[in-house]
């Protein structure tokens, strides 16, 4: 069976990388201005919407497991 918390620490490492790759394409954009670095941006926006996404999906599967069990106990 899946262990949540393992889960839930690798969602959060990947955010936490997605999160500081975004802000070093961001400062890269910003001083350069190079379409090459604004592309890199873009891909970091995007692969940081995609963490965010799924750390939001794994939130919403913990809750709905936890209300199911104490809705069970009920």
């Amino acid at each position: 069976m899946i262990s949540f918390k393992a889960l839930q620490h690798q969602l959060d490492n990947s955010v936490a990388h997605s999160q500081s790759g975004l802000d070093d394409a961001a400062m890269d954009a910003a001083e350069s201005g190079s379409p090459e670095d604004f592309r890199a941006f873009t891909d970091a926006a995007q692969k940081m919407a995609t963490s965010t996404s799924v750390m939001s999906e794994g939130l919403r599967a913990e809750h709905g497991l936890t209300k199911s069990i104490i809705d069970g106990i009920q």
